[in-house]
Parts: structure tokens; C-alpha cells; sequence
């Protein structure tokens, strides 16, 4: 996902690869759940890699619908890969406790309601925009599902590899015990 050029194109199937360090910002303040993470947009693999550096021996299932990611994938540290379109066609697998992801920003909110859809239970971790919060559209959303944790990301990250984005960011947690906004 990226903000930088708002009048530009965007990549095929709105594709900003996750930079690894956002996703270190979250790992060193969040211990993710004991029980199998499902990645639904997992892209090049990044947000698997990290969780395997942070030492995490979970059961790991990465999904993504561009195929071409298949080598990443590979050597990502999945135990199991799947190219379905998560949002039309996603077989449930019932061991999953944790969803962690950064979606396309354009389908982000679709993303959200199929994983209280598929995963009602699991913990849903969503790197986002922080505008996210913003908008009539998602008003009766925030009614129904009030985010638990919110790790703000002090510094704009760059999706592009082209400087940062003019926006800010975050990493929005659902169905935890407790409520928490921290600045990371």
C-alpha cells in the first residue's frame, strides 16, 4: 500500500511490499498468539520472514493470489502456500489463531469483514493506513468491530523504495483482551 503519488497508476492488484522494519516495529512490541498465523495477502513473504527471525515456530500458512511470488513464498519460512482469492474463494482452516497482514488499501476494509467473517476468533493484525480510522463509510464498521491495539509507526514508511509516504501508518489489532494505543 502507498500514498506517495496520489495521480499515479497503481500496481497490479495494489501490490506495496511490506519493508521489513514496520514489521520489526511490531514484533519487538507485540507477542503474537501460540497457534497457526494465516498471512492472506502474503505478497512477497516479508511479514512470514520477519516472524521466523523473531523466532516464532508457529504453523504458518501464506496465501496470496499473484503466483509469481512462488519462489519468495518458498523460501519465506511457510509451512503452506496457497494462490486463492481471499476475498471469493478461501477454504477455512479451523487451527488458525492469529491473521496477520498488510492488505491492498483499496480492499482493505473488504479483507477486515472476511476475517471476522472466516476467523471470528483469531486475533486480526492489519498494517493500515491511520486515516483508517476516518470515514462515514467505515462508521457502522468501528461500531461492530472497535479496534483493541493500535501501534502508530513513528516514521512514515516507504512501500515504493522511493522515499516515504506522505502518510502515516499503523498496525491495528483486533479481538485482544484489552484496549491500547502506543507509538512505535
Amino acid at each position: 500500500m502507498s500514498a506517495k503519488n496520489r495521480g499515479a497508476k497503481t500496481k497490479p492488484f495494489d501490490f506495496y511490499p511490506t519493508p521489513i522494519d514496520v514489521v520489526d516495529k511490531l514484533l519487538i512490541k507485540h507477542k503474537i498468539q501460540d497457534g497457526t498465523i494465516l498471512e492472506p495477502c502474503a505478497g512477497n513473504g516479508v511479514i512470514i520472514k520477519s516472524l521466523r527471525n523473531y523466532g516464532y515456530t508457529n504453523k504458518i500458512i501464506a496465501n496470496e493470489i499473484r503466483k509469481e511470488e512462488e519462489s519468495n513464498l518458498i523460501h519465506s519460512g511457510a509451512d503452506e502456500i496457497t494462490y486463492d482469492d481471499f476475498l471469493l474463494k478461501y477454504e477455512v482452516d479451523k487451527s488458525v489463531k492469529t491473521v496477520i497482514t498488510n492488505p491492498p488499501f483499496t480492499y482493505a476494509k473488504e479483507f477486515l469483514e472476511q476475517c471476522f467473517k472466516l476467523y471470528p476468533n483469531a486475533e486480526i493484525i492489519m498494517l493500515l493506513r491511520l486515516a483508517f480510522l476516518e470515514s462515514k463509510k467505515r462508521y457502522e464498521f468501528w461500531q461492530q468491530h472497535p479496534v483493541s491495539k493500535l501501534y502508530v509507526l513513528s516514521e512514515r514508511p516507504s512501500f515504493t523504495g522511493e522515499g516515504t509516504d506522505a502518510t502515516a501508518y499503523a498496525w491495528f489489532v483486533w479481538n485482544e483482551d484489552y484496549s491500547m494505543i502506543e507509538v512505535v
